[in-house]
């Protein structure tokens, strides 16, 4: 997906200047403040790491355990060079920006870290989550999309509105939030990094949502690129055997609301032919992975 690194930057410069706590000048570099849990050093101020939490709006849900793990041994030998953002509620302190590198201290066994503590708005705060993590390129296509959205209803913005605020263009906004229209297995597999925002697009272009599931396999089964997916979903579903199509249709409407609620206990295609008294079921998989899955649901170990 591409960045709008001036537009996210000039964004995020504006957002910082709002509400900075004020460090008194003086030649002290270390000085105690109101609390004597905090101390500003050179400019930062240091925190007891039990008092930080973390942030339960953050955008990002998924932290990658063997780049925390990296991250703390990196943090053990040369410290937490870059401090985290946070602020102040009551009498504990709540992450706005900086979490992957808070579990990494933890990790790393610090018992203080350095922090920017901010006075600003819970819509701020998101706000500079959401950026924070845009820039560094830690969110997935389906988190950015949920944050955006999150941000629109909770504050009754408009997506106009949210893009000026986060240097982002409307349309870029408006994409994003479309993908949160797919099937929930769909849009795992974007979190997941099995699809892409690119594939999720070519995914929603199908005017039958019944054929998204099968249509996003179908990619991941045969890796196609975002291009070819485009030009799959013009000709999906490929034609299909006259005689099967004919048994299919002329199943009752209650095998069909069987069929609906199969595919949403598997997350998958699933169809029946016959009738009533006889038939067979069809349970379509596309993926190792996928048969596994489905294996799990229905309590089968190989």
């Amino acid at each position: 997906m591409a960045k709008n690194k001036k537009g996210l930057g000039m964004g995020l410069d504006a957002l910082l200047k709002m509400n900075v706590q004020d460090i008194p000048e003086d030649n002290d570099p270390v000085r105690e403040t109101e609390s004597n849990e905090e101390k500003v050093i050179a400019g930062f101020v240091e925190l007891p790491i039990d008092k930080i939490v973390p942030n339960p709006d953050q955008p990002r849900k998924n932290f990658d355990e063997e780049s925390l793990n990296e991250l703390a041994q990196s943090i053990k030998n040369f410290g937490l060079i870059q401090p985290i953002t946070v602020v102040k509620k009551e009498h504990i302190y709540e992450i706005v920006a900086g979490e992957r590198r808070y579990r990494a201290s933890i990790k790393a066994g610090l018992e203080k870290i350095p922090v920017i503590i901010k006075d600003i708005s819970q819509r701020k705060k998101l706000e500079m989550s959401l950026v924070e993590n845009i820039q560094r390129e830690n969110l997935n296509a389906i988190e950015e999309a949920l944050a955006f959205s999150s941000l629109i209803e909770s504050y009754s913005i408009t997506q106009e509105e949210l893009a000026d605020s986060i240097g982002k263009n409307r349309t870029t906004i408006t994409n994003s939030i479309r993908l949160l229209n797919l099937d929930v297995q769909i849009r795992r597999w974007i979190m997941d990094g099995k699809l892409t925002s690119g594939h999720g697009r070519a995914i929603l272009s199908l005017e039958d949502n019944d054929q998204h599931l099968s249509f996003a396999s179908y990619i991941i089964n045969n890796n196609l690129s975002v291009r070819e997916a485009e030009s799959t979903a013009k000709k999906w579903p490929f034609k299909k055997d006259t005689k099967t199509e004919i048994k299919h249709e002329n199943k009752s409407l209650q095998l069909h609301k069987a069929e609906e609620k199969l595919q949403r206990k598997f997350q998958t295609k699933v169809l029946f032919f016959g009738n009533e008294k006889k038939g067979k079921i069809q349970i379509d998989y596309y993926s190792t992975e996928e048969l596994e899955r489905i294996l799990e649901v229905l309590d089968i170990n190989l």
